[in-house]
């Protein structure tokens, strides 16, 4: 096999022929692992560079129809592995944005949410693929081939060199420059393929990579990103129209009041305009009658004493002119007694004339008191009228507070029914997020009591192995008695006893093999165990020694009953060796129990600390479990008051 490859190096180059040993292997491990790089790295890199071209390809053709373009689209040019899975857990991360259309929603374009470079990475597409960690650190391989191989020239050419004598070191120049050749012919092979490892590695990465960062840029290009902000920008919008509508529903009910309290002022003015000159005409009414009738009874009055003085003075006086004419000196007396008569009639028709200006005062004076009365009464009719119009006014006003009431209230129950929904789901959410709680305690506390029962079975399967081992132990005390008193039974009980303590010593091995692998399993298990596993190993191996001490003492005790039997008889020394044998079997046996009780020992206070362990990492687990759902519903009851304040301030507002 070595000759052929070396004929066929030789037709390849011929001081390659002459190549052999250690530096003709590291020729042909440079060789090797320069063609398996070949046909390994750059023949699947030649494939991972043209699916990935296609790709780009495919995406571009895509990308010249304008934006928005389908994701099923997309996924028939990812149809091969990984770009189809990748592709798919991208397509996840797409959102359709739409926008209101009356009352439906219509689809208008698809935004990304993630750049395309954290799905579609280099470590997906190139360097898992080609195995680019290995290939990376081919290079210094080969080039650590090339030199063990000049090395291992140079030595070989120097351990054919002997300069003893001239003779021999002529002679042994040949093989020291072959050696020389055959190393520097090696480290030159060797060095070249890690050139060209190294420049075609690197360029069909470089490579790869282009074409990666091309696709990245292509699957970018076909979808628009910011649906978060649009999305922010649509609330900002809405909240500022709600803002807007508030305020010009407030600006409406301010005029609406203004305009309503406005008519209502004028209404009331012109209500009490109208009272107004509804109380004068009826005063001038009603006192128009009686300054009239009062009027013409004085005017009737003045008249009638005016014409009755006159009259009488007419008459008086003619009567006098007459009598004056009949009798006009002797008549004097009667003219004086006329006169006096006159007088006193003048007085008479003063004190009538002063009565009759006495009655017209009063008369004057009822008119006046009476005139008084009716303007009394009209102004009280007038006040009753303003404080019913006042009352009525109160009444409207507490109509329109009762209905601005009704309507508060309304809208307060509203309010309150809308908040007590909201309340309710907050409730039922929480219940429902305490009902999960429950369940995950529950389902803790259910693998906790799984874990206590396994952990239980554990101990009792232990227990039940460690009594095995204690029964065991037992049996080997038993037997080993059972040994001591055939050996002074005699030689054939001797050897009966040197049987059975053989037999008990094999279910002594099982067991401790029983309990090995137990120990074992207990170590995986927790590492608690480990010191009272290292403790009945140790207690093991003594115990082994003790037996391989007893065996040899039990082969001593046969020779010497052999002997016995050869001689007829025993001596008083073999009296004392079986005596000393016992002795050493019974401390062996001590030893034994001894040990044993340390295992045992060392197993309870193993376990012991494991159950406390158990129990102290449970109870942290429940406890940090609980913490975290009593933070979770605090958090949750945080919400619920916000949303609470929130509303309260609604209200207010």
């Amino acid at each position: 096999m070595i000759a052929a490859i070396q004929v066929f190096l030789g037709q390849i180059y011929a001081p390659l022929g002459s190549l052999s040993g250690i530096p003709l292997l590291c020729f042909l491990l440079a060789s090797f692992l320069t063609i398996a790089y070949v046909f390994g790295f750059l023949g699947k890199g030649f494939v991972v560079g043209s699916q990935l071209k296609k790709a780009v390809s495919a995406v571009e053709a895509l990308s010249d129809g304008g934006k928005g373009v389908s994701p099923d689209r997309v996924a028939k040019a990812m149809e091969r592995e990984p770009l189809r899975h990748l592709w798919n857990e991208y397509s996840d991360s797409l959102h359709e944005v739409k926008r209101g259309s009356g009352a439906a929603g219509a689809l208008t374009e698809i935004r990304a949410t993630q750049p395309a470079e954290l799905f579609f990475t280099r470590e997906a597409l190139v360097d898992s693929r080609l195995l680019d960690d290995f290939v990376r650190h081919l290079p210094g391989l080969l080039t650590g081939i090339g030199i063990i191989g000049t090395f291992f020239g140079l030595l070989g050419g120097l351990s054919g060199f002997d300069a003893s004598t001239s003779a021999t070191a002529v002679a042994g120049l040949k093989p020291l420059l072959m050696g020389v050749a055959h190393a520097f012919l090696v480290s030159a092979t060797a060095i070249a393929c890690a050139m060209f490892v190294t420049s075609t590695s690197r360029f069909l990465l470089a490579r790869c990579y282009q074409l990666v960062e091309k696709l990245n840029h292509k699957i970018d290009a076909l979808y628009s990103t910011g649906a978060g902000e649009e999305y922010l920008s649509r609330l900002v919008h809405s909240s500022e129209k709600a803002e807007a509508h508030a305020a010009q529903l407030k600006q409406a009910l301010i005029e609406d009041l203004t305009t309503l309290m406005t008519n209502l002022t004028e209404r009331q003015i012109q209500a009490q305009i109208h009272s107004h000159q509804s109380l004068g005409t009826q005063l001038g009414e009603t006192l128009s009658g009686p300054l009239k009738e009062m009027t013409n009874a004085l005017q009737t009055t003045s008249q009638g004493n005016s014409q009755a003085v006159t009259g009488m003075l007419e008459s008086m006086l003619a009567g006098f002119m007459a009598k004056l004419e009949d009798t006009f000196g002797g008549q004097m007396r009667g003219i004086n007694e006329q006169i006096a008569h006159s007088v006193e009639v003048m007085n008479t028709a003063q004190s009538s004339l002063q009565k009759l200006i006495d009655d017209m005062g009063r008369a004057n004076q009822q008119a006046a008191n009476g005139l008084s009365g009716v303007l009394e009464e009209a102004i009280r009719q007038n006040s009753a009228n303003q404080a019913a119009m006042v009352d009525q006014m109160r009444d409207f006003l507490q109509e329109m507070r009762s209905r601005a009431t009704e309507e508060q209230d309304k809208a307060k129950r509203a309010m309150d029914e809308a908040v007590g929904s909201v309340l309710k789901q907050l409730s039922v959410a929480v219940e429902q997020m305490e009902e999960v709680r429950r369940g995950a305690v529950a389902q803790e506390q259910g693998r906790n009591q799984q874990l206590s029962q396994r952990t239980q079975e554990l101990v009792s399967g232990l227990s039940g192995q460690v009594d095995t081992l204690l029964k065991s132990v037992g049996d080997i005390g038993a037997v080993s008695l059972r040994a001591v008193e055939g050996m002074n039974a005699g030689a054939a009980t001797m050897e009966s006893a040197a049987r059975r303590f053989e037999s008990a010593g094999g279910s002594v091995s099982t067991v401790f093999d029983k309990s090995q692998h137990v120990a074992e399993q207990l170590t995986t298990a927790s590492g608690a165990l480990q010191t009272a596993a290292a403790a009945i190993r140790e207690g093991f191996q003594k115990y082994d020694s003790t037996r391989a001490a007893v065996d040899g003492h039990v082969a001593s005790l046969t020779a010497l009953v052999e002997t016995a039997k050869r001689e007829a008889g025993l001596s008083k020394v073999i009296l004392t060796d079986l005596e000393r044998i016992v002795e050493q079997l019974r401390r062996a046996e001590s030893q034994s129990e001894a040990y044993l009780q340390g295992v045992n020992g060392a197993l309870v206070e193993a376990f012991e600390k494991f159950g406390t362990a158990l129990n102290n990492q449970l109870t942290k687990t429940i406890g940090a479990t609980d913490s975290h759902m009593e933070r979770g519903v605090q958090h949750l009851t945080g919400v619920v008051d916000e949303i609470a304040a929130a509303m309260s301030r609604l209200k207010k507002v």
